[in-house]
């Protein structure tokens, strides 16, 4: 999978690609430049993974 910025008029967005390019996700707004773009989308990535460390955390209840 890999992040994609793209021109969407006068202003950016993002979109997550699989391996054959079909799009997985995108940002569900607009930016203004390139970089808040990029940037949206790595906090977007952060925010996915931080929320699949949390769900596959072992807790102790789960250990008995």
């Amino acid at each position: 999978m890999q992040f994609e910025v793209r021109p969407a008029g006068n202003v950016w967005e993002w979109v997550l690609l699989n391996e054959v390019r079909e799009v997985l996700a995108a940002s569900h707004r607009t930016f203004p430049t390139s970089t808040q773009a990029s940037a949206a989308a790595l906090a977007w990535s952060q925010m996915v993974n931080k929320a699949a460390r949390t769900l596959t955390r072992q807790t102790p209840a789960s250990l008995l």
